[in-house]
Protein backbone atom coordinates (compact mmCIF):
# COMPACT_ATOMS: atom_id res chain seq x y z
CA UNK A 1 0.00 0.00 0.00
CA UNK A 2 2.62 2.05 0.86
CA UNK A 3 4.74 1.26 -2.46
CA UNK A 4 1.61 2.24 -4.55
CA UNK A 5 1.45 6.08 -2.61
CA UNK A 6 4.69 6.69 -2.93
CA UNK A 7 4.70 5.63 -6.93
CA UNK A 8 5.60 8.03 -9.89
CA UNK A 9 2.11 8.42 -10.57
CA UNK A 10 0.96 9.08 -7.07
CA UNK A 11 3.61 11.99 -6.73
CA UNK A 12 2.53 13.59 -9.90
CA UNK A 13 -1.40 13.65 -9.16
CA UNK A 14 -0.59 14.73 -5.69
CA UNK A 15 1.49 17.80 -6.92
CA UNK A 16 -0.09 18.29 -10.28
CA UNK A 17 -3.25 19.88 -11.24
CA UNK A 18 -3.85 17.34 -13.98
CA UNK A 19 -6.85 15.39 -12.61
CA UNK A 20 -8.66 19.12 -11.87
CA UNK A 21 -8.89 20.61 -14.77
CA UNK A 22 -12.86 19.96 -16.24
CA UNK A 23 -13.41 18.83 -19.83
CA UNK A 24 -13.71 22.14 -21.94
CA UNK A 25 -16.92 23.35 -23.19
CA UNK A 26 -18.37 23.46 -26.23
CA UNK A 27 -17.67 26.62 -28.68
CA UNK A 28 -20.05 29.32 -29.07
CA UNK A 29 -21.53 29.35 -32.76
CA UNK A 30 -20.89 32.58 -34.08
CA UNK A 31 -23.12 34.20 -36.01
CA UNK A 32 -22.28 34.82 -39.94
CA UNK A 33 -24.44 38.10 -40.44
CA UNK A 34 -26.13 38.58 -43.64
CA UNK A 35 -24.59 37.34 -47.12
CA UNK A 36 -24.40 41.01 -48.57
CA UNK A 37 -23.47 42.78 -44.96
CA UNK A 38 -20.19 43.45 -43.68
CA UNK A 39 -18.11 40.60 -41.94
CA UNK A 40 -17.77 41.66 -38.18
CA UNK A 41 -16.61 38.45 -36.77
CA UNK A 42 -13.23 37.54 -35.71
CA UNK A 43 -11.36 34.00 -34.80
CA UNK A 44 -9.28 36.33 -32.07
CA UNK A 45 -12.30 37.78 -30.69
CA UNK A 46 -12.88 37.38 -26.92
CA UNK A 47 -15.51 34.81 -26.66
CA UNK A 48 -18.94 35.42 -25.45
CA UNK A 49 -18.33 33.42 -21.90
CA UNK A 50 -15.30 31.57 -21.07
CA UNK A 51 -14.45 27.45 -22.71
CA UNK A 52 -11.49 26.54 -20.64
CA UNK A 53 -10.82 27.09 -16.98
CA UNK A 54 -8.35 29.73 -15.75
CA UNK A 55 -6.02 29.02 -13.09
CA UNK A 56 -3.37 31.06 -11.60
CA UNK A 57 -0.58 30.49 -9.39
CA UNK A 58 0.64 32.54 -6.17
CA UNK A 59 3.96 35.32 -7.43
CA UNK A 60 6.57 33.27 -6.12
CA UNK A 61 5.68 29.91 -7.77
CA UNK A 62 5.05 31.80 -11.14
CA UNK A 63 8.65 33.35 -10.91
CA UNK A 64 10.01 29.52 -10.76
CA UNK A 65 7.13 28.53 -13.55
CA UNK A 66 5.28 26.68 -11.10
CA UNK A 67 1.60 26.02 -11.76
CA UNK A 68 1.12 22.76 -10.70
CA UNK A 69 1.11 21.10 -14.01
CA UNK A 70 3.32 18.42 -15.93
CA UNK A 71 5.52 20.77 -17.41
CA UNK A 72 6.64 24.08 -16.01
CA UNK A 73 6.25 27.27 -17.74
CA UNK A 74 9.26 29.93 -17.41
CA UNK A 75 7.98 33.63 -16.91
CA UNK A 76 9.70 34.71 -20.03
CA UNK A 77 7.33 32.04 -22.03
CA UNK A 78 4.61 33.39 -20.11
CA UNK A 79 5.40 37.00 -21.51
CA UNK A 80 6.02 36.00 -24.57
CA UNK A 81 3.26 34.26 -25.29
CA UNK A 82 0.36 35.78 -23.34
CA UNK A 83 1.36 39.66 -23.97
CA UNK A 84 -0.18 40.63 -20.98
CA UNK A 85 0.87 40.96 -17.33
CA UNK A 86 -1.87 38.60 -15.71
CA UNK A 87 -1.37 35.72 -13.62
CA UNK A 88 -3.70 33.99 -15.10
CA UNK A 89 -3.66 31.30 -18.31
CA UNK A 90 -5.99 28.63 -19.60
CA UNK A 91 -5.14 25.46 -20.30
CA UNK A 92 -5.49 24.39 -24.22
CA UNK A 93 -3.43 20.92 -24.30
CA UNK A 94 -2.22 19.41 -21.16
CA UNK A 95 0.52 17.47 -22.91
CA UNK A 96 -0.36 17.54 -27.21
CA UNK A 97 1.74 14.81 -29.87
CA UNK A 98 5.31 17.48 -29.67
CA UNK A 99 5.10 17.31 -25.77
CA UNK A 100 4.18 20.88 -25.17
CA UNK A 101 1.76 22.30 -22.87
CA UNK A 102 -0.44 24.76 -25.04
CA UNK A 103 -1.87 27.71 -23.04
CA UNK A 104 -2.87 31.67 -23.43
CA UNK A 105 -4.25 34.21 -21.31
CA UNK A 106 -6.93 34.55 -19.56
CA UNK A 107 -7.28 37.82 -18.59
CA UNK A 108 -10.54 38.53 -20.21
CA UNK A 109 -12.83 37.16 -18.58
CA UNK A 110 -11.29 37.23 -15.42
CA UNK A 111 -10.61 41.10 -15.39
CA UNK A 112 -14.41 41.00 -16.53
CA UNK A 113 -15.63 38.76 -13.68
CA UNK A 114 -13.83 41.46 -11.87
CA UNK A 115 -15.34 44.75 -12.93
CA UNK A 116 -18.73 43.21 -12.38
CA UNK A 117 -18.24 42.51 -8.99
CA UNK A 118 -17.14 45.73 -8.85
CA UNK A 119 -19.47 47.72 -10.59
CA UNK A 120 -22.78 45.48 -8.67
CA UNK A 121 -25.17 44.98 -11.95
CA UNK A 122 -28.27 42.87 -10.86
CA UNK A 123 -29.22 40.05 -13.74
CA UNK A 124 -32.27 39.54 -14.01
CA UNK A 125 -35.34 37.82 -16.71
CA UNK A 126 -37.08 40.30 -19.46
CA UNK A 127 -40.49 39.25 -20.11
CA UNK A 128 -41.54 39.05 -23.55
CA UNK A 129 -43.42 41.46 -24.94
CA UNK A 130 -47.34 42.13 -24.84
CA UNK A 131 -48.75 41.48 -28.20
CA UNK A 132 -51.54 43.97 -27.69
CA UNK A 133 -49.43 47.09 -25.68
CA UNK A 134 -45.95 45.68 -27.25
CA UNK A 135 -44.39 46.36 -23.54
CA UNK A 136 -42.59 44.47 -21.54
CA UNK A 137 -43.40 42.98 -17.61
CA UNK A 138 -41.55 44.13 -14.74
CA UNK A 139 -38.20 42.71 -14.92
CA UNK A 140 -37.63 39.75 -12.01
CA UNK A 141 -34.19 38.35 -10.85
CA UNK A 142 -32.77 35.38 -11.94
CA UNK A 143 -32.34 34.08 -8.00
CA UNK A 144 -36.76 34.57 -7.88
CA UNK A 145 -38.54 31.34 -6.32
CA UNK A 146 -40.36 30.84 -9.56
CA UNK A 147 -37.15 31.37 -12.30
CA UNK A 148 -34.48 29.81 -10.08
CA UNK A 149 -36.01 26.16 -10.01
CA UNK A 150 -35.01 22.60 -12.34
CA UNK A 151 -38.26 20.78 -10.73
CA UNK A 152 -39.58 19.10 -13.75
CA UNK A 153 -43.13 19.73 -12.31
CA UNK A 154 -42.62 23.14 -12.37
CA UNK A 155 -44.47 23.38 -15.50
CA UNK A 156 -47.60 21.51 -14.67
CA UNK A 157 -48.06 23.76 -11.53
CA UNK A 158 -47.85 26.62 -13.85
CA UNK A 159 -50.49 25.48 -16.28
CA UNK A 160 -52.60 24.41 -12.96
CA UNK A 161 -55.81 26.51 -13.02
CA UNK A 162 -55.66 29.44 -10.88
CA UNK A 163 -58.00 30.81 -8.52
CA UNK A 164 -61.02 33.23 -9.84
CA UNK A 165 -63.90 35.50 -8.51
CA UNK A 166 -67.04 35.25 -9.34
CA UNK A 167 -66.19 37.01 -12.76
CA UNK A 168 -63.83 34.61 -13.33
CA UNK A 169 -60.62 37.16 -13.72
CA UNK A 170 -58.04 35.96 -11.50
CA UNK A 171 -56.93 36.76 -7.81
CA UNK A 172 -53.90 38.57 -6.83
CA UNK A 173 -53.75 37.69 -3.74
CA UNK A 174 -54.29 33.87 -4.22
CA UNK A 175 -52.44 33.59 -7.89
CA UNK A 176 -48.93 32.60 -7.23
CA UNK A 177 -46.74 33.31 -10.21
CA UNK A 178 -45.88 31.02 -12.77
CA UNK A 179 -42.35 28.72 -12.23
CA UNK A 180 -40.14 28.70 -14.99
CA UNK A 181 -36.93 26.14 -15.48
CA UNK A 182 -33.74 26.92 -17.02
CA UNK A 183 -32.52 23.25 -17.13
CA UNK A 184 -34.08 20.12 -19.55
CA UNK A 185 -32.86 16.68 -19.83
CA UNK A 186 -34.13 16.62 -23.31
CA UNK A 187 -32.30 18.64 -26.28
CA UNK A 188 -33.36 21.64 -27.81
CA UNK A 189 -34.94 20.18 -31.21
CA UNK A 190 -35.69 23.34 -32.98
CA UNK A 191 -31.80 24.10 -32.39
CA UNK A 192 -31.03 20.76 -33.96
CA UNK A 193 -30.28 20.59 -37.82
CA UNK A 194 -31.21 17.27 -39.98
CA UNK A 195 -28.41 15.36 -39.44
CA UNK A 196 -28.45 15.85 -35.42
CA UNK A 197 -32.54 14.95 -35.26
CA UNK A 198 -31.74 11.93 -37.15
CA UNK A 199 -29.06 10.70 -35.22
CA UNK A 200 -31.65 11.66 -32.14
CA UNK A 201 -33.95 9.60 -33.17
CA UNK A 202 -32.28 6.57 -34.36
CA UNK A 203 -30.18 6.37 -30.73
CA UNK A 204 -32.04 7.35 -28.42
CA UNK A 205 -35.95 7.55 -29.20
CA UNK A 206 -36.00 3.60 -31.15
CA UNK A 207 -35.45 2.20 -27.95
CA UNK A 208 -37.77 3.87 -25.77
CA UNK A 209 -41.44 2.89 -27.75
CA UNK A 210 -42.53 0.54 -24.62
CA UNK A 211 -41.67 3.25 -22.04
CA UNK A 212 -43.45 5.80 -24.19
CA UNK A 213 -46.03 3.35 -24.53
CA UNK A 214 -46.61 2.80 -20.65
CA UNK A 215 -46.00 6.36 -20.23
CA UNK A 216 -49.06 7.76 -22.53
CA UNK A 217 -51.28 4.80 -20.75
CA UNK A 218 -50.50 6.22 -17.17
CA UNK A 219 -51.12 9.77 -18.39
CA UNK A 220 -54.63 8.64 -19.93
CA UNK A 221 -55.42 6.95 -16.53
CA UNK A 222 -54.98 9.64 -14.21
CA UNK A 223 -56.88 12.27 -16.66
CA UNK A 224 -59.78 9.65 -16.52
CA UNK A 225 -59.91 8.99 -12.84
CA UNK A 226 -59.45 12.85 -12.23
CA UNK A 227 -62.48 13.68 -14.33
CA UNK A 228 -64.39 10.64 -12.20
CA UNK A 229 -63.28 12.24 -9.09
CA UNK A 230 -64.77 15.68 -10.71
CA UNK A 231 -67.93 14.18 -11.36
CA UNK A 232 -68.64 12.51 -8.09
CA UNK A 233 -67.57 15.35 -6.07
CA UNK A 234 -70.65 17.08 -8.16
CA UNK A 235 -72.91 15.00 -8.05
CA UNK A 236 -71.77 14.51 -3.96
CA UNK A 237 -70.82 10.60 -4.13
CA UNK A 238 -67.40 11.31 -2.93
CA UNK A 239 -63.94 12.21 -3.26
CA UNK A 240 -61.37 9.04 -3.67
CA UNK A 241 -62.53 6.13 -5.99
CA UNK A 242 -62.18 2.85 -4.39
CA UNK A 243 -59.15 0.66 -5.94
CA UNK A 244 -61.68 -2.08 -7.30
CA UNK A 245 -62.74 1.00 -9.74
CA UNK A 246 -59.18 2.61 -10.21
CA UNK A 247 -59.00 -1.17 -11.60
CA UNK A 248 -61.44 -1.42 -13.93
CA UNK A 249 -60.08 2.22 -15.56
CA UNK A 250 -56.55 0.31 -15.63
CA UNK A 251 -58.07 -2.16 -17.73
CA UNK A 252 -60.46 -0.32 -19.98
CA UNK A 253 -57.65 1.90 -20.98
CA UNK A 254 -55.34 -0.79 -21.58
CA UNK A 255 -57.76 -2.57 -23.83
CA UNK A 256 -58.61 0.44 -25.70
CA UNK A 257 -55.29 2.45 -26.28
CA UNK A 258 -55.28 1.82 -29.62
CA UNK A 259 -58.05 3.92 -30.22
CA UNK A 260 -57.13 6.57 -27.76
CA UNK A 261 -53.60 6.59 -29.49
CA UNK A 262 -55.49 7.19 -32.51
CA UNK A 263 -57.72 9.95 -31.49
CA UNK A 264 -54.65 12.20 -29.83
CA UNK A 265 -52.90 11.28 -33.29
CA UNK A 266 -55.82 12.85 -34.78
CA UNK A 267 -55.89 16.12 -32.43
CA UNK A 268 -52.56 16.73 -33.40
CA UNK A 269 -52.93 16.86 -36.71
CA UNK A 270 -55.51 19.64 -36.12
CA UNK A 271 -54.17 21.58 -32.73
CA UNK A 272 -50.59 20.80 -33.97
CA UNK A 273 -47.94 22.03 -30.73
CA UNK A 274 -51.01 22.48 -28.76
CA UNK A 275 -52.30 19.19 -28.93
CA UNK A 276 -52.14 16.42 -26.50
CA UNK A 277 -49.65 14.80 -27.86
CA UNK A 278 -47.30 17.46 -28.01
CA UNK A 279 -47.75 17.45 -24.18
CA UNK A 280 -46.86 13.98 -23.42
CA UNK A 281 -44.32 13.87 -26.12
CA UNK A 282 -42.73 17.14 -24.11
CA UNK A 283 -43.61 16.14 -20.43
CA UNK A 284 -42.21 12.02 -21.34
CA UNK A 285 -38.82 13.66 -23.25
CA UNK A 286 -38.39 16.90 -20.95
CA UNK A 287 -37.64 19.23 -24.08
CA UNK A 288 -37.78 22.69 -23.62
CA UNK A 289 -39.21 25.33 -26.07
CA UNK A 290 -42.08 22.87 -27.73
CA UNK A 291 -45.08 24.09 -26.01
CA UNK A 292 -47.52 26.25 -28.32
CA UNK A 293 -47.63 30.03 -26.47
CA UNK A 294 -50.51 32.30 -26.50
CA UNK A 295 -49.37 34.46 -29.54
CA UNK A 296 -49.08 31.14 -31.62
CA UNK A 297 -52.20 29.43 -30.03
CA UNK A 298 -54.14 32.78 -31.20
CA UNK A 299 -52.94 32.58 -34.94
CA UNK A 300 -56.18 31.70 -36.99
CA UNK A 301 -54.96 31.28 -40.53
CA UNK A 302 -51.61 28.79 -41.34
CA UNK A 303 -50.13 31.68 -42.66
CA UNK A 304 -49.55 33.85 -39.35
CA UNK A 305 -48.95 30.51 -37.29
CA UNK A 306 -45.85 29.46 -39.10
CA UNK A 307 -44.30 32.88 -38.91
CA UNK A 308 -44.89 33.14 -35.01
CA UNK A 309 -43.86 29.49 -34.70
CA UNK A 310 -40.90 30.40 -36.52
CA UNK A 311 -40.72 34.08 -34.00
CA UNK A 312 -41.50 31.67 -30.87
CA UNK A 313 -38.57 28.81 -31.89
CA UNK A 314 -35.48 31.67 -32.57
CA UNK A 315 -35.13 31.84 -28.82
CA UNK A 316 -34.26 28.50 -27.39
CA UNK A 317 -33.51 27.90 -23.76
CA UNK A 318 -30.35 28.93 -21.47
CA UNK A 319 -27.52 27.54 -22.17
CA UNK A 320 -26.64 27.91 -18.23
CA UNK A 321 -27.72 29.62 -15.28
CA UNK A 322 -29.66 32.52 -15.89
CA UNK A 323 -27.20 34.59 -13.83
CA UNK A 324 -23.83 32.22 -15.07
CA UNK A 325 -22.20 33.26 -12.00
CA UNK A 326 -21.46 37.05 -12.94
CA UNK A 327 -23.71 38.24 -9.67
CA UNK A 328 -25.84 37.85 -6.98
CA UNK A 329 -27.23 40.56 -6.56
CA UNK A 330 -31.10 40.36 -6.61
CA UNK A 331 -31.87 44.18 -7.08
CA UNK A 332 -30.49 47.50 -7.95
CA UNK A 333 -32.62 49.48 -5.28
CA UNK A 334 -29.60 50.21 -3.03
CA UNK A 335 -28.48 53.06 -2.23
CA UNK A 336 -24.50 54.51 -2.01
CA UNK A 337 -22.92 55.92 0.87
CA UNK A 338 -20.20 58.64 0.25
CA UNK A 339 -17.85 58.20 3.13
CA UNK A 340 -17.92 62.63 3.12
CA UNK A 341 -21.18 63.50 0.69
CA UNK A 342 -23.52 60.96 2.52
CA UNK A 343 -26.16 59.01 0.86
CA UNK A 344 -26.33 59.30 -2.92
CA UNK A 345 -29.66 59.80 -4.95
CA UNK A 346 -27.54 58.11 -7.89
CA UNK A 347 -25.02 54.54 -8.29
CA UNK A 348 -21.32 55.46 -8.51
CA UNK A 349 -21.02 56.02 -12.93
CA UNK A 350 -18.18 54.44 -15.07
CA UNK A 351 -16.45 55.41 -18.11
CA UNK A 352 -17.95 53.92 -21.21
CA UNK A 353 -15.57 53.96 -24.29
CA UNK A 354 -17.49 54.46 -27.60
CA UNK A 355 -16.29 51.59 -29.92
CA UNK A 356 -18.67 52.63 -32.66
CA UNK A 357 -20.33 56.22 -32.86
CA UNK A 358 -23.50 56.94 -34.25
CA UNK A 359 -21.92 58.92 -37.29
CA UNK A 360 -19.03 56.40 -39.11
CA UNK A 361 -17.77 55.98 -42.83
CA UNK A 362 -19.96 53.69 -44.13
CA UNK A 363 -23.65 53.90 -41.85
CA UNK A 364 -25.71 55.89 -39.31
CA UNK A 365 -26.60 53.83 -36.76
CA UNK A 366 -29.25 55.53 -34.01
CA UNK A 367 -27.56 53.78 -31.24
CA UNK A 368 -23.52 54.29 -30.42
CA UNK A 369 -21.81 51.08 -29.06
CA UNK A 370 -20.24 51.20 -26.15
CA UNK A 371 -18.06 49.35 -24.12
CA UNK A 372 -18.83 48.89 -20.23
CA UNK A 373 -16.95 46.50 -18.49
CA UNK A 374 -15.51 44.37 -21.00
CA UNK A 375 -19.05 43.97 -22.53
CA UNK A 376 -20.73 46.41 -25.47
CA UNK A 377 -23.60 47.64 -24.59
CA UNK A 378 -26.19 50.30 -26.62
CA UNK A 379 -26.33 53.58 -25.84
CA UNK A 380 -29.84 54.57 -24.70
CA UNK A 381 -29.93 58.21 -26.13
CA UNK A 382 -30.48 58.24 -30.07
CA UNK A 383 -30.68 62.43 -29.96
CA UNK A 384 -30.14 64.40 -33.08
CA UNK A 385 -26.72 65.69 -33.05
CA UNK A 386 -24.66 68.20 -35.52
CA UNK A 387 -21.08 68.15 -34.93
CA UNK A 388 -19.57 72.17 -35.03
CA UNK A 389 -16.57 72.71 -37.10
CA UNK A 390 -13.37 71.86 -34.49
CA UNK A 391 -9.79 72.64 -35.54
CA UNK A 392 -7.74 69.60 -35.40
CA UNK A 393 -5.42 70.50 -32.26
CA UNK A 394 -2.37 68.27 -31.84
CA UNK A 395 -3.46 67.23 -28.51
CA UNK A 396 -5.52 67.55 -25.10
CA UNK A 397 -4.36 67.47 -21.89
CA UNK A 398 -5.59 65.84 -18.86
CA UNK A 399 -8.47 68.27 -17.83
CA UNK A 400 -9.70 69.02 -21.71
CA UNK A 401 -10.36 65.01 -22.13
CA UNK A 402 -12.22 65.14 -18.67
CA UNK A 403 -13.89 68.18 -19.85
CA UNK A 404 -14.33 66.65 -23.37
CA UNK A 405 -16.09 63.19 -21.90
CA UNK A 406 -18.56 65.34 -19.48
CA UNK A 407 -20.06 65.72 -23.56
CA UNK A 408 -21.97 62.99 -24.20
CA UNK A 409 -23.46 63.79 -27.41
CA UNK A 410 -19.96 65.14 -28.88
CA UNK A 411 -18.56 61.92 -27.84
CA UNK A 412 -21.22 60.12 -29.47
CA UNK A 413 -21.81 61.30 -32.64
CA UNK A 414 -18.14 61.05 -34.34
CA UNK A 415 -15.14 59.68 -33.19
CA UNK A 416 -11.99 61.97 -32.24
CA UNK A 417 -8.56 61.32 -33.46
CA UNK A 418 -6.74 63.47 -31.64
CA UNK A 419 -7.99 62.60 -28.25
CA UNK A 420 -5.91 60.39 -26.33
CA UNK A 421 -7.69 57.17 -25.14
CA UNK A 422 -10.75 57.36 -27.29
CA UNK A 423 -13.82 58.63 -27.01
CA UNK A 424 -15.53 57.78 -23.58
CA UNK A 425 -18.40 58.76 -21.65
CA UNK A 426 -19.98 58.36 -17.84
CA UNK A 427 -22.56 55.78 -17.68
CA UNK A 428 -24.59 53.97 -15.09
CA UNK A 429 -25.35 50.53 -15.26
CA UNK A 430 -28.62 49.56 -14.58
CA UNK A 431 -29.43 45.81 -15.44
CA UNK A 432 -28.15 42.45 -17.54
CA UNK A 433 -29.63 39.36 -18.94
CA UNK A 434 -27.77 36.37 -19.88
CA UNK A 435 -29.71 35.55 -23.55
CA UNK A 436 -30.40 31.70 -25.03
CA UNK A 437 -26.54 32.12 -26.71
CA UNK A 438 -24.94 32.73 -23.53
CA UNK A 439 -23.82 36.71 -24.06
CA UNK A 440 -24.60 39.07 -21.85
CA UNK A 441 -27.69 41.92 -22.96
CA UNK A 442 -26.42 44.90 -20.58
CA UNK A 443 -28.63 48.41 -20.35
CA UNK A 444 -26.81 51.45 -19.49
CA UNK A 445 -28.26 55.15 -18.95
CA UNK A 446 -26.44 58.82 -19.00
CA UNK A 447 -25.14 59.27 -15.90
CA UNK A 448 -26.41 62.10 -13.58
CA UNK A 449 -24.09 65.38 -12.99
CA UNK A 450 -23.98 65.07 -9.69
CA UNK A 451 -22.51 61.54 -9.35
CA UNK A 452 -20.00 62.50 -12.06
CA UNK A 453 -18.91 65.01 -9.52
CA UNK A 454 -19.39 63.34 -6.85
CA UNK A 455 -16.97 60.81 -8.65
CA UNK A 456 -14.40 63.17 -9.52
CA UNK A 457 -14.79 64.81 -6.34
CA UNK A 458 -14.85 68.09 -8.14
CA UNK A 459 -16.42 70.49 -5.09
CA UNK A 460 -18.40 73.20 -7.31
CA UNK A 461 -19.48 71.17 -10.07
CA UNK A 462 -21.24 69.53 -7.23
CA UNK A 463 -22.75 72.54 -5.71
CA UNK A 464 -23.61 73.51 -9.15
CA UNK A 465 -25.58 70.25 -9.64
CA UNK A 466 -27.49 70.16 -6.33
CA UNK A 467 -28.55 74.17 -6.83
CA UNK A 468 -29.23 74.02 -10.24
CA UNK A 469 -31.96 70.93 -9.14
CA UNK A 470 -33.66 73.46 -6.61
CA UNK A 471 -33.59 76.50 -9.42
CA UNK A 472 -36.95 76.44 -9.67
CA UNK A 473 -38.37 77.04 -5.97
CA UNK A 474 -40.26 75.55 -3.84
CA UNK A 475 -43.64 74.97 -6.06
CA UNK A 476 -46.48 74.26 -4.74
CA UNK A 477 -47.64 70.92 -2.72
CA UNK A 478 -51.30 69.38 -3.61
CA UNK A 479 -53.45 68.80 -0.50
CA UNK A 480 -54.28 65.18 0.14
CA UNK A 481 -50.47 63.75 -1.20
CA UNK A 482 -48.68 61.82 0.92
CA UNK A 483 -45.98 63.51 2.89
CA UNK A 484 -42.19 63.43 1.90
CA UNK A 485 -40.56 62.01 5.40
CA UNK A 486 -43.50 59.06 6.18
CA UNK A 487 -46.98 58.96 7.11
CA UNK A 488 -45.87 59.44 11.07
CA UNK A 489 -44.09 62.69 10.90
CA UNK A 490 -45.67 65.93 10.51
CA UNK A 491 -45.86 67.58 6.39
CA UNK A 492 -43.23 70.19 6.23
CA UNK A 493 -43.01 70.37 2.57
CA UNK A 494 -44.02 74.46 2.00
CA UNK A 495 -47.12 75.19 0.88
CA UNK A 496 -48.56 78.03 -2.07
CA UNK A 497 -48.28 81.59 -0.72
CA UNK A 498 -51.65 83.15 -1.63
CA UNK A 499 -51.15 87.53 -1.15
CA UNK A 500 -53.52 89.02 1.51
CA UNK A 501 -56.89 89.75 0.30
CA UNK A 502 -58.01 93.11 1.04
CA UNK A 503 -60.85 93.99 3.40
CA UNK A 504 -62.14 97.35 1.15
CA UNK A 505 -65.07 96.20 -0.43
CA UNK A 506 -66.32 97.91 -3.57
CA UNK A 507 -70.10 99.28 -4.61
CA UNK A 508 -71.91 97.09 -6.80
CA UNK A 509 -74.73 98.18 -9.60
CA UNK A 510 -77.25 98.49 -7.10
CA UNK A 511 -75.90 100.89 -4.73
CA UNK A 512 -74.86 102.66 -8.00
CA UNK A 513 -78.68 103.07 -8.97
CA UNK A 514 -78.07 101.74 -12.31
CA UNK A 515 -77.88 99.05 -14.69
CA UNK A 516 -74.70 97.21 -16.33
CA UNK A 517 -76.04 97.68 -19.78
CA UNK A 518 -76.30 101.28 -19.29
CA UNK A 519 -72.37 101.76 -20.27
CA UNK A 520 -69.41 103.18 -19.10
CA UNK A 521 -69.88 106.44 -16.74
CA UNK A 522 -67.63 108.99 -17.09
CA UNK A 523 -64.59 110.23 -15.07
CA UNK A 524 -66.81 113.13 -13.76
CA UNK A 525 -69.93 111.15 -13.05
CA UNK A 526 -68.27 108.59 -11.54
CA UNK A 527 -66.40 110.72 -8.99
CA UNK A 528 -69.35 112.88 -8.16
CA UNK A 529 -71.25 109.49 -7.09
CA UNK A 530 -68.46 107.87 -5.34
CA UNK A 531 -68.50 111.42 -2.83
CA UNK A 532 -72.62 111.43 -2.52
CA UNK A 533 -72.22 107.69 -1.23
CA UNK A 534 -69.74 107.87 1.36
CA UNK A 535 -71.16 111.75 2.67
CA UNK A 536 -73.99 109.28 2.98
CA UNK A 537 -72.31 106.45 4.41
CA UNK A 538 -70.74 108.91 6.92
CA UNK A 539 -73.94 110.69 7.93
CA UNK A 540 -75.41 107.33 9.28
CA UNK A 541 -75.08 106.92 13.01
Amino acid sequence: MSKSLHSPTARLLQSSRLFSLPRPLPPPALDNGPAAGPYRNSDSATLPYPVYQSITTPAPAQSRGDWGLKRAIPNKKLLATTHSNTSVIRVLAQDSWEHITYFESAGDHVQTERKWKQIGIPLVIKEPRSTYSNERGAPQSVYDENVDNTDRNALNDALAPRPTDRKGRPIPALQSQAKKRWKHDGPWIPGMDQGEFEDYITRRLSKRKAEFKQFVMKRILERRIHDEERRNREMGLGRILKAERIQELREEVETNYQTEEKKMRDDHVVQNLGSEMTAAICDFLDLPGIRMTGAASSAKTDALRSVVADIVSEAGPPSTHPGAGLSHIRSNAFMENHPYWGPQAHRSPVKARVIRPRTTVTINDFHAKLGVAGVVANDPVSATYTSAVRAHLPGYTEEEKELHYLDAERMTYQLDENLPGGNKIWVQAETASIDDKGRIQLQVSRSDKEAIAVKRDEVEQIHEARSASFVGGAGYVPRGGPANYGYSLPDTRPQQTLPPRSRVGGFNDAELGRAPQQGRWSKEDAAAKIKDLLSSASAKP
